[in-house]
C-alpha cells in the first residue's frame, strides 16, 4: 500500500473525496481544509487520479507529514524517484517568517548534495512537493506536475472565468447525470457545459495533455485508459452575447466536446418560446450578478426573468443550481417569488475568492 494526498479547493472536499473513491480502491480517506488523504494500491492509482479526476487541482504521492516550528528543516532520507534532475516545489498557506523560494531552494539542496545530483528549475524530472499550512507541512512526489484546474481548453476567457476543478465540482453538487437535459443560459466562456459534456461522453479533462504529466517521467510504467460513450442528454450552452458563444464553442473544440454541446445566443426573455413548458431537467450557471457595471437594481430585474423562465420550462422535478459570489439575497428572494426551494449550499473558494453553490427544487 501507498499513500496519496489530493489538494482540491476549499469547499470541494467531500466531493472530491467521493470521486476518488469512484475512481480507485481507496482506503483510510480522510478529508480537512483543501486537501484528502487516502491509501491505495499502487503508482498507477494515483495516475488514474491524475488523468480521470474532475475535481482536485494535485496529486502526489504522500512521502511525509509533520508539524514544525521556524521553518521546516529538509526531510530527504530514503526518497524514492531520486533521478539526475530534481526540484521541490513549495505551497504555503497561512503567515510565515520565510517564503517559498526559501523552502524550495533548501530543501532541493539537500537533496542535491545527499544524492549527487542537480536542481532544474524548469524541467526536472522528478518534482518533490511541501505543502505548508500554518506550522504543519505534508511533503512527496508531485504525479500531476501541473494545476489541473487550468484545464488545457481554457483558451479564449474573460472576467470571471471558473476553473474547471469547479465547474465540475458544482455539477456533482447538482447531481448532474449524463441522461439529463441541462441548460447553461449565461455560458460565458462555455466551462460549465464543456464540463457536463466531459462528463456524458466520459471523456478526461486531460485527453489532449497526456504528456504533461510529472508522472510520465518517473520511469515507471502506467497505462492511460479511456472508455468514451455517447451523450444520451441534451447539453445547451447558451448566452446573450456573441463574443461568449464563440468562446464557449472554441473552447469545446479545443476540448473535444463540441459535437456533445448544443450552442445558442439567446437572450433570457425568449427561453419559453425557445423550449416550451416543462422542458428542462437542469439549470446549472454563473449567473449575471451586482458590480461597477451592473447595478442591484438591474440585477433584479435579471433574476426576475431567469426564474420566471425557469418556472415555465423546468420539469416539476426540475433543479436550479447556481455559482453566486455576489447578489445572493437578490437571486434567492427571486427564486421563492416563483416557487423555486433551496435544497443544499456549500461555499467553494477559488483564488481566494469565496463563492456559493445553491441548489434549488421546484416547490
Amino acid at each position: 500500500m501507498i499513500n496519496g494526498l489530493i489538494i482540491t479547493n476549499p469547499g470541494l472536499e467531500a466531493i472530491s473525496a467521493e470521486e476518488i473513491k469512484e475512481l480507485v480502491k481507496a482506503t483510510n480517506v480522510k478529508t480537512s481544509s483543501g486537501k484528502i488523504t487516502f491509501s491505495c494500491t499502487d503508482y498507477q492509482a494515483l495516475i488514474d487520479l491524475c488523468y480521470h479526476g474532475r475535481t482536485f487541482t494535485k496529486v502526489m504521492l504522500l512521502l511525509d507529514s509533520f508539524s514544525f516550528e521556524g521553518m521546516p528543516a529538509p526531510r530527504v532520507d530514503n526518497l524514492p524517484f531520486v533521478q539526475p534532475t530534481i526540484l521541490v516545489d513549495c505551497e504555503r498557506i497561512g503567515e510565515h517568517g520565510f517564503t517559498s523560494a526559501d523552502v524550495s531552494r533548501d530543501w532541493s539542496l539537500a537533496i542535491v548534495e545527499k544524492y549527487s545530483v542537480k536542481m532544474n528549475w524548469k524541467k526536472p524530472l522528478t518534482t518533490y512537493f511541501l505543502l505548508i499550512e500554518d506550522d504543519n507541512a505534508w511533503f512527496g512526489v508531485d504525479f500531476s506536475g501541473k494545476d489541473l484546474g487550468r484545464r488545457d481548453y481554457r483558451i479564449f476567457l474573460g472576467t470571471e472565468s471558473l476553473k474547471g476543478t469547479i465547474a465540475a465540482g458544482i455539477l456533482k453538487f447538482a447531481e448532474y447525470e449524463p441522461k439529463k437535459s441541462i441548460l447553461d443560459p449565461f455560458c460565458r466562456h462555455g466551462i460549465i457545459p464543456i464540463e457536463a459534456a466531459l462528463i456524458a461522453t466520459n471523456t478526461s479533462p486531460n485527453l489532449f495533455g497526456k504528456e504533461k504529466f510529472a508522472f510520465a517521467n518517473l520511469s515507471i510504467p502506467f497505462e492511460l485508459t479511456d472508455k468514451p460513450r455517447e451523450r444520451k442528454g441534451i447539453i445547451i450552452s447558451m448566452d446573450d452575447n456573441f463574443k461568449n458563444v464563440s468562446s464557449a464553442q472554441k473552447n469545446a473544440k479545443i476540448a473535444g466536446v463540441v459535437k456533445s454541446i448544443d450552442f445558442s445566443r439567446t437572450d433570457l426573455k425568449w427561453l419559453d418560446a425557445k423550449f416550451g413548458k416543462n422542458f428542462l431537467d437542469m439549470i446549472v450557471t454563473m449567473p449575471a450578478q451586482p458590480g461597477k457595471i451592473l447595478t442591484d437594481e438591474i440585477i433584479k430585474k435579471i433574476a426576475h426573468q431567469f426564474f420566471y423562465q425557469a418556472e415555465f420550462i423546468m420539469k416539476k422535478t426540475g433543479t436550479v443550481c447556481l455559482c453566486l459570489k455576489r447578489g445572493h439575497e437578490i437571486y434567492h428572494a427571486k427564486a421563492v417569488e416563483f416557487g423555486f426551494k433551496q435544497i443544499k449550499s456549500l461555499i467553494v473558494t477559488q483564488g481566494g475568492e469565496q463563492m456559493t453553490f445553491v441548489l434549488y427544487s421546484r416547490v
